[in-house]
């Protein structure tokens, strides 16, 4: 696929029809991380109203960051507005690298277009006071923390963190304190 059809789909996602969907899975079997391709694999397959749909979606979700603006992608009948279009499309861009052509290159393919945005998504390294791996060191979970990650730390065999971690879950859920502590406590017999 090159990139201008990309970008083709992506204006008009109504161009979707059968003679894309391969095209699109073999896309994102190639680059799963790529959530614009998941995006418009889902398009596809929910306007040819596919029985897959709901098999991709599920794993679709795991690498789509904004599900809220794809439940709204995939929702709506009538093309995106320039603005929203534009919006949806550098939100979904590996890590804002990737900025819409208005005229892109046509003998670019999309998987040379896949490639650059990896080279430009690599982390760069940055002086730090060291305050993130000194917390990690000493165990710290980190401020962003679900019962999914405790449950990590707690199949890694990483038990503080999953303390940790289930420690300040009982603080942001106080409703489920009683459940917490439980949690809490198996993790402190697995160390004894």
């Amino acid at each position: 696929m090159q990139v201008s059809e990309f970008h083709k789909f992506l204006a008009n996602p109504r161009l979707l029809n059968e003679a894309s969907l391969p095209q699109f899975k073999e896309l994102v079997q190639q680059y799963p991380a790529f959530q614009l391709g998941w995006v418009l694999l889902l398009k596809n397959l929910k306007l040819l109203e596919s029985p897959e749909f709901d098999v991709y979606l599920a794993k679709g979700a795991f690498y789509i960051t904004d599900r809220r603006k794809l439940y709204h992608f995939l929702m709506t009948e009538d093309a995106l507005e320039e603005k929203e279009f534009e919006s949806l499309a550098n939100e979904y861009a590996s890590v804002g690298a990737y900025q819409l052509d208005p005229e892109p290159e046509s003998s670019e393919s999309l998987s040379d277009l896949v490639k650059t945005l990896r080279r430009k998504a690599q982390p760069k390294p940055e002086a730090t006071d060291g305050g993130d791996d000194d917390d990690m060191e000493r165990g710290a979970a980190p401020e962003f923390v679900t019962e999914t990650l405790a449950k990590i730390y707690l199949r890694q065999g990483m038990y503080k963190q999953a303390i940790l971690a289930y420690e300040k879950l009982s603080l942001k859920y106080p409703e489920k304190n009683t459940y917490f502590a439980g949690q809490i406590e198996e993790v402190k017999k697995l160390i004894h």
